[in-house]
Protein backbone atom coordinates (compact mmCIF):
# COMPACT_ATOMS: atom_id res chain seq x y z
CA UNK A 1 0.00 0.00 0.00
CA UNK A 2 1.08 3.32 -0.45
CA UNK A 3 0.51 6.45 1.70
CA UNK A 4 0.04 9.82 0.21
CA UNK A 5 -0.16 13.32 1.24
CA UNK A 6 0.19 12.29 5.22
CA UNK A 7 1.26 15.09 7.13
CA UNK A 8 0.86 15.47 11.36
CA UNK A 9 2.73 16.02 14.00
CA UNK A 10 2.85 14.43 17.22
CA UNK A 11 4.02 16.26 20.83
CA UNK A 12 4.71 14.24 24.25
CA UNK A 13 1.92 11.73 24.64
CA UNK A 14 0.54 7.99 23.86
CA UNK A 15 -0.90 8.02 20.51
CA UNK A 16 -2.71 4.92 18.35
CA UNK A 17 -3.16 4.92 15.14
CA UNK A 18 -6.07 2.67 14.56
CA UNK A 19 -7.46 0.86 11.92
CA UNK A 20 -8.40 -2.49 10.19
CA UNK A 21 -5.67 -4.99 9.07
CA UNK A 22 -4.64 -3.86 5.62
CA UNK A 23 -5.38 -0.04 6.70
CA UNK A 24 -1.86 1.16 5.98
CA UNK A 25 -0.98 1.49 9.95
CA UNK A 26 2.43 -0.67 9.73
CA UNK A 27 3.70 0.67 6.23
CA UNK A 28 3.49 4.27 8.05
CA UNK A 29 5.17 3.41 10.96
CA UNK A 30 8.40 1.01 8.67
CA UNK A 31 7.93 4.92 7.22
CA UNK A 32 8.39 6.59 10.31
CA UNK A 33 11.39 4.33 11.21
CA UNK A 34 13.39 4.83 8.84
CA UNK A 35 12.77 1.42 7.35
CA UNK A 36 10.51 2.37 4.03
CA UNK A 37 12.14 6.13 2.95
CA UNK A 38 9.91 8.67 1.90
CA UNK A 39 8.94 9.27 -2.17
CA UNK A 40 8.97 13.14 -0.85
CA UNK A 41 8.57 15.18 2.47
CA UNK A 42 10.53 14.40 5.39
CA UNK A 43 10.34 12.60 8.27
CA UNK A 44 11.45 14.09 11.74
CA UNK A 45 12.13 12.74 14.95
CA UNK A 46 13.14 14.59 17.87
CA UNK A 47 14.21 17.48 15.98
CA UNK A 48 16.83 15.46 13.50
CA UNK A 49 15.72 14.58 10.33
CA UNK A 50 15.65 10.59 9.61
CA UNK A 51 17.39 10.88 6.52
CA UNK A 52 19.89 14.14 6.70
CA UNK A 53 20.88 13.18 10.06
CA UNK A 54 19.71 9.22 10.52
CA UNK A 55 22.17 8.47 13.51
CA UNK A 56 20.78 11.21 15.78
CA UNK A 57 17.07 10.40 14.64
CA UNK A 58 17.83 6.81 15.67
CA UNK A 59 19.14 7.43 18.88
CA UNK A 60 15.69 8.93 20.03
CA UNK A 61 13.88 6.05 18.45
CA UNK A 62 12.42 2.47 19.53
CA UNK A 63 10.77 0.83 16.95
CA UNK A 64 8.69 -2.82 17.99
CA UNK A 65 7.68 -3.89 14.29
CA UNK A 66 4.47 -5.88 13.94
CA UNK A 67 6.65 -9.29 13.15
CA UNK A 68 10.08 -8.58 14.43
CA UNK A 69 13.29 -10.51 12.61
CA UNK A 70 15.38 -11.24 15.65
CA UNK A 71 18.41 -14.07 15.47
CA UNK A 72 16.94 -17.07 15.94
CA UNK A 73 20.40 -18.76 16.80
CA UNK A 74 21.26 -16.23 19.67
CA UNK A 75 20.00 -16.17 22.93
CA UNK A 76 17.97 -13.77 24.63
CA UNK A 77 20.47 -12.08 26.72
CA UNK A 78 22.58 -11.99 24.17
CA UNK A 79 20.80 -10.28 21.50
CA UNK A 80 19.79 -7.59 24.40
CA UNK A 81 23.40 -7.10 25.16
CA UNK A 82 24.31 -6.55 21.35
CA UNK A 83 21.71 -3.94 20.43
CA UNK A 84 22.69 -2.54 23.86
CA UNK A 85 26.43 -2.59 22.28
CA UNK A 86 25.26 -0.68 19.15
CA UNK A 87 23.30 2.20 20.91
CA UNK A 88 25.98 2.80 23.17
CA UNK A 89 23.95 2.28 26.23
CA UNK A 90 24.72 -0.11 29.47
CA UNK A 91 24.22 -3.95 28.45
CA UNK A 92 22.44 -4.43 31.41
CA UNK A 93 19.78 -2.16 30.11
CA UNK A 94 16.12 -3.70 29.43
CA UNK A 95 17.12 -6.27 31.79
CA UNK A 96 14.99 -6.02 34.14
CA UNK A 97 12.03 -6.22 32.00
CA UNK A 98 13.18 -9.48 30.26
CA UNK A 99 13.94 -11.06 33.68
CA UNK A 100 10.17 -10.30 34.50
CA UNK A 101 8.80 -11.53 31.09
CA UNK A 102 10.56 -14.58 30.99
CA UNK A 103 11.79 -17.43 33.05
CA UNK A 104 14.74 -17.32 34.06
CA UNK A 105 15.91 -20.44 32.00
CA UNK A 106 14.34 -18.61 28.90
CA UNK A 107 16.42 -15.69 29.29
CA UNK A 108 19.76 -17.60 28.23
CA UNK A 109 18.10 -20.09 25.43
CA UNK A 110 18.43 -19.32 21.74
CA UNK A 111 15.45 -16.98 20.82
CA UNK A 112 14.52 -19.80 18.17
CA UNK A 113 13.55 -21.99 20.98
CA UNK A 114 11.23 -19.72 22.52
CA UNK A 115 7.57 -19.21 22.33
CA UNK A 116 5.62 -16.44 20.24
CA UNK A 117 4.62 -14.76 23.18
CA UNK A 118 8.21 -14.30 24.49
CA UNK A 119 9.57 -13.49 21.51
CA UNK A 120 7.34 -10.33 21.32
CA UNK A 121 8.40 -9.59 25.07
CA UNK A 122 12.25 -9.92 24.11
CA UNK A 123 11.54 -7.82 20.56
CA UNK A 124 9.58 -4.90 23.14
CA UNK A 125 12.63 -5.03 25.34
CA UNK A 126 14.73 -4.53 22.88
CA UNK A 127 13.10 -1.47 21.20
CA UNK A 128 12.95 0.01 24.68
CA UNK A 129 15.97 -1.00 25.95
CA UNK A 130 18.07 2.59 25.19
CA UNK A 131 14.75 4.67 26.54
CA UNK A 132 13.84 6.42 23.88
CA UNK A 133 12.06 9.54 23.32
CA UNK A 134 10.15 8.30 20.25
CA UNK A 135 8.18 4.98 20.27
CA UNK A 136 6.36 3.66 17.61
CA UNK A 137 5.23 -0.29 18.35
CA UNK A 138 3.15 -1.97 16.07
CA UNK A 139 0.38 -4.34 17.31
CA UNK A 140 2.49 -4.39 20.69
CA UNK A 141 -0.48 -6.72 22.47
CA UNK A 142 0.07 -9.30 19.72
CA UNK A 143 1.00 -12.39 21.55
CA UNK A 144 1.19 -10.92 25.06
CA UNK A 145 -0.66 -12.47 27.76
CA UNK A 146 -2.76 -10.65 30.42
CA UNK A 147 0.39 -9.45 32.86
CA UNK A 148 2.25 -8.50 29.66
CA UNK A 149 -0.29 -6.68 28.55
CA UNK A 150 -1.23 -4.88 32.45
CA UNK A 151 3.03 -4.00 32.19
CA UNK A 152 2.42 -2.69 28.65
CA UNK A 153 0.00 -0.34 30.06
CA UNK A 154 2.29 0.69 32.92
CA UNK A 155 4.94 1.44 30.73
CA UNK A 156 3.03 3.47 28.30
CA UNK A 157 1.97 5.06 31.32
CA UNK A 158 5.63 5.85 32.54
CA UNK A 159 6.67 7.14 28.89
CA UNK A 160 3.92 9.54 28.58
CA UNK A 161 5.22 10.50 32.05
CA UNK A 162 8.75 10.97 31.14
CA UNK A 163 7.53 12.99 28.25
CA UNK A 164 8.05 10.41 25.34
CA UNK A 165 5.82 10.75 22.44
CA UNK A 166 4.35 6.54 21.89
CA UNK A 167 2.55 5.86 18.35
CA UNK A 168 1.10 3.15 18.71
CA UNK A 169 -0.53 0.85 15.71
CA UNK A 170 -3.75 -1.24 16.68
CA UNK A 171 -6.52 -3.03 15.39
CA UNK A 172 -8.11 -3.32 18.85
CA UNK A 173 -7.36 -0.26 20.62
CA UNK A 174 -9.82 -1.27 23.98
CA UNK A 175 -6.75 -3.54 25.08
CA UNK A 176 -5.00 -0.02 25.64
CA UNK A 177 -7.26 2.50 25.64
CA UNK A 178 -6.79 3.97 29.03
CA UNK A 179 -3.51 4.98 28.13
CA UNK A 180 -3.97 7.33 24.84
CA UNK A 181 -3.85 10.61 24.62
CA UNK A 182 -4.95 10.83 21.12
CA UNK A 183 -5.48 8.95 18.41
CA UNK A 184 -4.68 9.23 14.31
CA UNK A 185 -7.62 7.21 12.51
CA UNK A 186 -6.52 4.98 9.23
CA UNK A 187 -9.90 5.20 7.82
CA UNK A 188 -11.18 2.68 5.22
CA UNK A 189 -7.94 1.31 3.36
CA UNK A 190 -7.67 4.49 1.42
CA UNK A 191 -4.26 5.57 3.63
CA UNK A 192 -6.18 8.99 4.39
CA UNK A 193 -4.75 10.03 7.59
CA UNK A 194 -7.44 11.70 9.75
CA UNK A 195 -7.51 13.47 13.13
CA UNK A 196 -9.89 11.99 15.53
Amino acid sequence: MILRDVSFALGPGVFALVGANGAGKSTLLRALAGILPPASGAIVVDGHDLWDAPVAARRSLGFLPETPELFPYLTARELLQTANAIRGVAASAGLEWLERWLPPTSIDLQIGSLSAGQRRKLALAVATSHAPRVLLLDEPTNALDAQAVADLQGLLARWRERGCTVLLATHRPEELVSTHDGRVVVADHTARLEAA
